[in-house]
């Protein structure tokens, strides 16, 4: 799937009217072959410059070029007097969302190693910590290639050289990990990257989905929280180390899926 996010700055005391504006203009796109949701997210900025990105998202490229363009990577699609409330020419950024392979095990396991960290130091038992070493995380993303799902953006020379900004991996029921580089954190890519992961526990037959969160990790928290996922009691999460597992203070979150 290719998520397409066009981001517009838009002139004060405009972005009400923008807003409709567009959601007039991509009213017929349900009917567009390959075409699979959208929305529409809008940041207010008191009396400068607001921001509204129309997020779009598509079975594949082709599906995207079909609607888009050939050059769809880099120019945007610009509605008929859409110039009148922008700032600036819009922004467009893709990123592909696709089952990982085995050549992206190292990329994971760097993005895996930094995002851990961020989430996990001082938080966890220090026998964990001490386990966590970058060398630990290539074993472990190579085996849990099958169970999978990256997120690539192109890179900043060629549309082809693309990168794994993030990834989630599922273990039967279990959403057992998802994580973001930083940089990456808060553009949608994790809201999508879960979504994702739910969709393959669901697709493998089972109507419930869980997954552990560090007790005092209330930024992942509230993540969860916000997609529909419900704090079901603590539990003690048996982490796996080569000294044999950690029990570390969780909380077991869940979400009946469709």
């Amino acid at each position: 799937m290719i998520i397409r996010r066009s981001t517009a700055r838009v002139r004060p005391g405009l972005l009400d009217e923008f807003r409709a504006f567009i959601e007039a203009g991509t009213v017929g796109f349900a009917a567009l072959d390959g075409f699979v949701s959208d929305e529409i997210v809008v940041r207010p900025a008191g009396s400068g410059p607001g921001t509204l990105t129309y997020v779009s998202r598509w079975r594949d490229a082709a599906a995207l070029a079909a609607y888009a363009g050939p050059r769809w990577r880099t120019e945007p699609v610009v509605l008929e007097d859409e110039d009148r409330f922008l700032v600036e020419p819009l922004a467009v950024r893709h990123v592909e969302l696709r089952r990982a392979v085995p050549e992206d095990a190292p990329a994971i396991a760097d993005v895996w190693h930094a995002a851990w960290g961020d989430g996990h130091r001082g938080l966890v038992p220090a026998a964990l910590e001490a386990a966590r070493t970058r060398d630990s995380f290539g074993p472990r993303a190579v085996a849990r290639v099958p169970g999978t799902t990256v997120a690539v953006v192109d890179g900043p020379a060629e549309p082809a050289e693309s990168r794994v900004v993030g990834f989630v991996t599922v273990r039967g029921e279990e959403l057992e990990q998802l994580f973001v580089a930083a940089p990456h954190r808060g553009s949608g890519v994790a809201a999508d990257l879960l979504s994702a992961g739910e969709a393959r526990i669901a697709a493998a037959g089972h109507p419930e989905a869980w997954l552990a969160v560090v007790a005092g990790n209330t930024r992942a928290r509230r993540f969860y929280e916000r997609a529909g996922w419900s704090d079901g009691g603590p539990l003690d999460y048996q982490a796996e180390t080569p000294l044999g597992p950690v029990p570390v203070a969780t909380r077991r979150y869940v979400r009946h899926l469709p």
